[in-house]
């Protein structure tokens, strides 16, 4: 019907779900530059018509539109994008299993035996928030598991409104606890995810056979490149966590695994693939069976808290450092980041528990205000230990996902 458009491989944030979005190619005029005209995104309506502006999809619906509207449509659009980005890659969750040992492999559980937890607050009524909403929820739902959202009350409508599974979780630290009270009632491991991750990913390769940036750069880029689904990433911590568990036998073993801190794990190249009295990031964290819980007196950095917590208790963690997500962390609204302030009181006060708690375990970080650098007293130093110690350089001195000397 309409030749002279193709379909948008963006979409508007307030389209429609039964709306398209196309884009046609307009006659060169006066204004155009080189031999073609210019492009023009096309709106069509159920109907059939189509459309150039918002006022005038408004006025046909008879409402004003909002990402309220666009939400399913964004859902549809990141599901296909997320299935799509992992089916380019060289491998995938099937291929990450054949990574696991023999034995690993005995332990690796059916994505039936997790349940996953989003901890999020805040998110749901602003634009950007729903996009990264629609991105977590349909990493999930695109193998076939619906998560829990567990938000705080006032948000609980805006979640519901999405069709989204959602319970009042309270707090940060109280929703954590409640969620894994719930996994260790239904008898699951409970994976916990933040609302803002947009990719997992794992290295496969030898480690660097040289110390030195340029080394492990080397074997970073040498390494083979599998992106997953974060049941897929869940299942291979579980398996490995089972795996130990049953060579400790009578004797002590980790109960929570994580991922490298940072984006890119290309400086964990020089250092042993696996961690185990090292920081566990909370933004991605499978926790199988244990009594330990967070603390509800911390509203920040309570990650710290729990991983020393489970290297006391069980003593060790396991932190896969060829295993990286993709997240906004500290930059994106609502959530954690509501309880920063400029002048960084509140941080403060939760690094004061945690001297408190673990004097031994951390200090001041020299060059990061309000941080701190973990260190388990007997455990090997490694130069990554501090959560944003070292970090990405995408727009610092060198080029993306490369290791580099700098200090942030």
């Amino acid at each position: 019907k309409f030749p002279d458009m193709v379909v948008d491989l963006g979409r508007s944030a307030w389209l429609p779900d039964d709306w398209g979005q196309g884009v046609k190619t307009t006659t060169p005029n006066a204004r155009s530059f080189g031999t073609g005209g210019g492009m023009l995104v096309s709106y069509i309506s159920p109907c059939g018509k189509r459309f150039f502006h918002k006022y005038a999809v408004e006025k046909l619906a008879g409402r004003k539109l909002s990402a309220y509207d666009g939400y399913k449509g964004a859902l549809r659009k990141t599901e296909l994008e997320v299935i799509q980005n992992r089916e380019s890659a060289i491998g995938s969750d099937d291929a990450l299993f054949k990574v696991l040992s023999p034995k690993e492999r005995r332990f690796l559980p059916p994505a039936s035996d997790l349940y996953v937890a989003i901890v999020s607050a805040r998110r749901a009524s602003q634009p950007q928030g729903l996009r990264d909403i629609a991105v977590v929820q349909s990493s999930f739902i695109s193998v076939g598991v619906e998560p829990t959202w567990y938000v705080d009350e006032p948000s609980l409508g805006d979640y519901k409104k999405l069709g989204l599974k959602a319970v009042v979780g309270g707090k940060l630290t109280a929703a954590r606890n409640m969620a894994l009270k719930d996994a260790a009632a239904r008898g699951k491991a409970c994976v916990q995810v933040s609302d803002d991750i947009s990719r997992w990913e794992y290295r496969h390769g030898p480690r660097a056979t040289e110390k030195g940036d340029d080394a492990s750069n080397a074997a970073h880029e040498a390494a083979e490149r599998y992106i997953l689904s974060p049941v897929g990433a869940a299942r291979f911590m579980l398996a490995k966590l089972r795996a130990l568990a049953a060579d400790a036998k009578d004797r002590k073993s980790p109960q929570l695994a994580g991922v490298y801190p940072l984006g890119s794990c290309s400086r964990a190249f020089g250092h042993h693939e696996e961690g185990r009295n090292h920081f566990i990031l909370g933004d991605f964290f499978v926790v199988d069976k244990s009594p330990v819980r967070f603390d509800q007196e911390m509203t920040l950095k309570e990650d710290y808290d729990i991983t020393c917590a489970h290297i006391a208790q069980h003593g060790s963690v396991l932190r896969l450092n060829r295993m990286t997500i993709v997240a906004k962390h500290a930059t994106n609204p609502g959530g954690a980041v509501a309880q920063r302030d400029k002048k960084g009181t509140e941080e403060e006060r939760n690094i004061g528990i945690l001297m408190r708690k673990w004097p031994k375990s951390f200090r001041r970080n020299p060059t990061r205000k309000h941080e701190v650098i973990m260190r388990w007293p007997g455990a090997a130093k490694q130069e990554e230990e501090a959560k944003g110690k070292v970090e990405e350089c995408d727009d610092r001195s060198g080029p993306p996902g490369k290791a580099v000397t700098k200090r942030c």
